[in-house]
């Protein structure tokens, strides 16, 4: 186990810093020193380019590429589980795939901002920005984010535990689900922040990784 210690550490510093460069706090920091104008148009791309090479390369370089030894499976499955297993994890893509749709990945991934801070910096015109963005003033409940509060870690989660049955593979799902749980707690209480008790209803009604058994009461 001592040989995934630098993957752990890697792992453990980017959930850290995930989750910092998300605060309202930093943002008003870094708006003292950068511009409102670079936070509102350009830092949420930035923010998830960082997030997408720290996690999927830096990370992933070096928890799989350092340890060779922990990329043989440790059992097989019986090809009936296998077949299972195939399927949920091709829906698991699918799910990740359908809750960047329905959360507008553009406006997600900060592409929209960015688009619009660069026509406004080149002194063309631009639409009248959207009233509220997602996560921010626009509490998206319907579709997928109607079954469960957070889509996108818990495709993730599925798609992890559909993996191959490797070391790597079990190691790196364990990190992923301390980051997923510590990680939405922190979101939740910013969204709390943000919508109160529309969100305090949304969390009775609808589970975080998971459907609830119970049927939800209606919603205003």
């Amino acid at each position: 186990m001592f040989d995934y210690l630098p993957s752990l550490a890697a792992f453990a510093l980017f959930g850290w810093l995930h989750s910092l460069f998300a605060q309202d706090g930093f943002k008003h920091w870094l708006a003292e020193r950068t511009g409102p104008f670079f936070v509102d148009h350009f830092w949420r791309l930035v923010y998830c380019v960082l997030s997408f090479v720290g996690l999927y390369h830096l990370i992933g370089t070096l928890h799989w590429d350092s340890n060779p030894q922990g990329n043989y499976w440790l059992f097989d499955y019986p090809d009936w589980l296998w077949r299972i297993m195939l399927v949920v994890h091709l829906a698991s893509v699918a799910v990740i795939w359908v809750a960047f749709i329905q959360s507008d990945y553009l406006e997600f991934w900060g592409v929209k901002q960015a688009w619009r801070g660069i026509r406004l910096l080149a002194g063309r015109p631009v639409r009248k920005p959207p009233a509220a963005l997602f996560g921010t003033g626009r509490l998206v409940v319907g579709g997928l984010y109607g079954v469960v509060r957070h889509p996108m870690l818990a495709g993730g989660l599925l798609f992890l535990l559909t993996s191959g049955p490797s070391r790597n593979n079990l190691v790196f799902l364990c990190m992923y689900t301390a980051y997923m749980v510590i990680g939405a707690r922190y979101e939740e209480r910013r969204l709390l922040r943000v919508f109160g008790e529309r969100y305090r209803h949304y969390q009775e009604e609808v589970g975080a990784f998971a459907p609830r058994l119970s049927l939800p009461r209606r919603r205003s």
